[in-house]
Parts: C-alpha cells; sequence; structure tokens
C-alpha cells in the first residue's frame, strides 16, 4: 500500500509552511508574520503528499534557475524577497562557493540578504550593512555550516 502521507519537522516543515502561507495571497508584511508564527508553534505536521509533492517540486525548481534568468525587479512592482528563493547551503554543496557567490549577486539589497541569512540559519553580522561584505560573510557562513555538517556526520 503506497502512503498517502508525509512526515514533515524542521527546515522542511518551516519551508512547506512558509510556501502554504505566502501562496494565500496575503499582504508581504501579515504573511511573514503569520509564517513565523506557525514555524515557531508547529514542531512537526503530517502532510498528504498530493499537497506536498507540487510544493516541493516548485521549491526543486526554484533552487536549480540560474542567476541569469532571474527576473529584475523594478521599483513599481517590486515583489517581496522569499528568503527561500535558493538553498545556500544547497547551492554551495552542488555547484561550490562561486555559483553561491554568483546567486547572491543577483540579491541587490542587503536587507534581503540578511533575511536570506536569517531565515537559513547563516550565523553573520546582521548589522552589516554592505552588500559586498554581507556575500561574501553568507558564503563563509555557508561554508561553515557544511562543514558542521559534515563533521556531525562523521
Amino acid at each position: 500500500m503506497a502512503r498517502t502521507t508525509k512526515q514533515l519537522s524542521g527546515g522542511g516543515k518551516d519551508k512547506f509552511l512558509r510556501r502554504l502561507v505566502a501562496e494565500a495571497g496575503l499582504p508581504v508584511a501579515q504573511a511573514t508574520a503569520l509564517g513565523d508564527v506557525l514555524c515557531d508553534a508547529i514542531a512537526d505536521v503530517r502532510v498528504r503528499r498530493d499537497a506536498w509533492e507540487p510544493r516541493l517540486q516548485a521549491a526543486i525548481e526554484a533552487t536549480d534557475v540560474p542567476p541569469a534568468s532571474l527576473p529584475t525587479v523594478t521599483a513599481a512592482s517590486a515583489p517581496v524577497f522569499d528568503p527561500f528563493v535558493f538553498s545556500a547551503l544547497a547551492v554551495l554543496t552542488k555547484h561550490g562557493r562561486s555559483a553561491l557567490v554568483e546567486r547572491l549577486s543577483a540579491i541587490p539589497a542587503a536587507a534581503d540578504l540578511q533575511a536570506l541569512a536569517k531565515a537559513q540559519h547563516l550565523a553573520v553580522d546582521h548589522n552589516q550593512s554592505d552588500v559586498d561584505q554581507l556575500r561574501a560573510a553568507i558564503a563563509t557562513a555557508t561554508e561553515a555550516r557544511l562543514a558542521e555538517r559534515r563533521a556531525a556526520a562523521s
């Protein structure tokens, strides 16, 4: 018998809840606040595979989009920055530091870089406002996080 549900916890649960809230069409501030509350309040969740797998596929496709094809943002239509638009750890693992720095260079605002670092649990100085130094700090923090994960796995 095939399983029809999937247990999610930790980062997977958080990504699912944030994507679900983002799809609800709420204003950005409300969606972000609601996503944070849900992620903090819910320890784990069991999700129907037919609801989870399309969102997982969308997240995977968003992770594999090359930086050159990312849409440019204009002031008139400035969408809210999604700090999970790609996984810094996945890009570093699969494609290396140079690819990560390239993906980070597509993010022009320091506030967006800080949001990415916070959401992906990367230890950077949140008072840093220089975007070039912030990109380098994110790349270094991602390398450190990968080294910690590899050390823990050995």
